[in-house]
């Protein structure tokens, strides 16, 4: 089971420098956390790392994840360098790196998978797209880009999400909606949003998350929707 929580918290991060985040199921309380440093100036540098307890951390293998995204700020918007991953699991583990180059305007993706300490895959590719989003960087984007838009959908391209050509799916939904969703996750005075991800989180069918983001801009709490094992899957701000 892939928690992307450690992705998916990230709605924009303005007035901390440490977050801390409890991942939560139905039934099961907590399975897991979410730690996330960074630093902004004219750059920004964040650093995330997950772990799971419990049936989480059973069925996942004992799933770690860690990330890291850096890149410049113009006007309030993150526009990214690099994005680096590293998991493991099991007798897995693996890398994946998001190269920006703006002079050229493209993208390479590098990926390496090692399985019982052997190279199983080691290869880099060039994406068919160039956007300054990664999968960290786009989440403040979108909250500095889209809210107070009306309710609706829009679109984002984003390095990670070429299985759907790039795009990352937002829905802004009424505010009675909003309101509604705010009470169910535990939070107030937040603005809400869903990311649609079109990509199985959880084995969720298209990998829908909601977002209540405060008035700082950091995300109060996010839900994983239809995963899997439970309705859902939920990262509150501790």
């Amino acid at each position: 089971m892939k928690l992307m929580l450690s992705v998916a918290i990230l709605g924009s991060i303005i007035s901390a420098d440490i977050l801390h985040y409890k991942v939560k199921a139905p039934l099961f309380g907590t399975i897991g956390e979410v730690n996330v440093n960074y630093t902004i100036g004219s750059n920004y540098s964040i650093d995330a790392n997950m772990r799971t307890f419990g049936f989480a951390k059973k069925i996942s293998g004992n799933r770690i994840e860690k990330y890291h995204s850096e890149g410049r700020v113009e006007g309030n918007i993150y526009k990214a360098r690099y994005f680096r991953q590293n998991y493991s699991y099991k007798n897995k583990r693996g890398f994946l790196e998001y190269k920006f180059d703006y002079a050229s305007q493209t993208i390479t993706k590098y990926r390496k998978k090692w399985k019982d300490s052997k190279i199983v895959e080691n290869k880099s590719r060039k994406l068919d797209f160039f956007t300054y989003n990664d999968l960290f960087s786009v989440y403040h984007n979108i909250v500095t880009q889209l809210r107070g838009k009306p309710s609706g959908s829009y679109r984002v391209q984003v390095a990670g999400m070429e299985k759907s050509g790039g795009y990352l799916t937002i829905k802004i939904p009424p505010v009675k909606v909003q309101k509604k969703e705010a009470r169910s996750l535990g939070v107030k005075g937040v603005w809400i949003f869903h990311i649609i991800t079109h990509r199985k989180i959880m084995k969720s069918k298209n990998g829908e998350i909601i977002f209540a983001v405060g008035d700082d801009g950091v995300a109060k709490g996010v839900r994983v929707l239809n995963t899997a094992y439970v309705s859902h899957i939920d990262a509150i701000l501790d």
